[in-house]
């Protein structure tokens, strides 16, 4: 992303503001794509420019949710800070850990999520599975929640 294309965003915010929550079919919104992508600025532009941080998508993913699957810690400690829900369910009980922790390049949003005071790091998905579960079967960052459990009830 360079300053051109943020300028261009931002110009097209100023001139329609209602273009920061337009969706597509999917329900994903601007937000969400510049979650997932990792662009920060242009995050930043929309939740200024009054973007919906609640927005979800038809299969109930928030932008948080976009931004720990692809493991953009800076945009989603921006999210956190603008009030995202850290416990978020998708429609698949899926929360922002869960998906991060699926990521092998995570560990800097797995560790963001986990110094969260209000995560609920034991939440189950629609398999039976928690954060931790989800990590110790797909990559070496069990050992982060391994090293958060006595503040985060992990297991």
């Amino acid at each position: 992303m360079t300053l051109l294309h943020l300028d261009t965003v931002e110009h097209l915010l100023a001139l329609d503001p209602t273009l920061a929550n337009c969706q597509d079919s999917d329900g994903y919104t601007p937000l969400h794509r510049a979650a997932y992508s990792g662009h920060y600025a242009v995050v930043s532009a929309l939740l200024n420019a009054g973007a919906n941080l609640h927005a979800r998508t038809t299969d109930g993913w928030m932008p948080l949710h976009s931004a720990c699957r692809w493991g953009h810690a800076t945009v989603a400690s921006c999210l956190l800070n603008w009030g995202a829900e850290v416990n978020a369910l998708t429609a698949g009980r899926l929360t922002p850990l869960q998906l991060a922790a699926g990521n092998t390049a995570a560990g800097q949003t797995i560790e963001l999520l986990l110094s969260q005071r209000t995560l609920q790091a034991g939440l189950k998905n629609s398999a039976g599975e928690t954060a931790y579960d989800i990590a110790h079967r797909t990559s070496e960052h069990h050992r982060l929640f391994e090293m958060a459990e006595p503040c985060n009830k992990i297991y």
